[in-house]
């Protein structure tokens, strides 16, 4: 019958290991670091978005509760770079209006039937 040799390994990782564990730990902090990045950039676009209709709304509120208000006063009020509004058509009674402003160089214009 023949023995088994024990063969006496030194305890520890070798290098190729180390480097291994070493590089999937450096890619999953990349990743994880990249998702925190789109979160904040999709967070940052979203409150663009709400400011953006917000302003929008409230000047079509403000057109839909005075439509004899003046540009000045709407400009005063919401603080827009500028505001304009042309006709564009009408049918009987029934007028159709582009308003046009712009704030902080971004600019927005929708339509009005009143």
């Amino acid at each position: 019958m023949s023995q088994l040799k024990l063969i006496n390994y030194r305890s520890g990782f070798s290098l190729l290991e180390v480097v291994i564990s070493l590089l999937i730990i450096s890619v999953t902090f990349l990743a994880y670091g990249q998702l925190i990045e789109q979160n904040l950039r999709a967070q940052d676009l979203k409150q663009n978005f709400i400011d953006d209709h917000q302003l929008k709304t409230n000047v079509l509120t403000i057109y839909v509760a005075n439509p004899m208000i003046d540009n000045n006063q709407i400009r005063e009020l919401l603080d827009l770079d500028s505001i304009s509004h042309r006709q564009l058509s009408r049918y009987n009674a029934l007028v159709e209006i582009e308003i046009e402003f712009e704030k902080n160089s971004d600019k927005f214009s929708f339509k009005v039937i009143r």
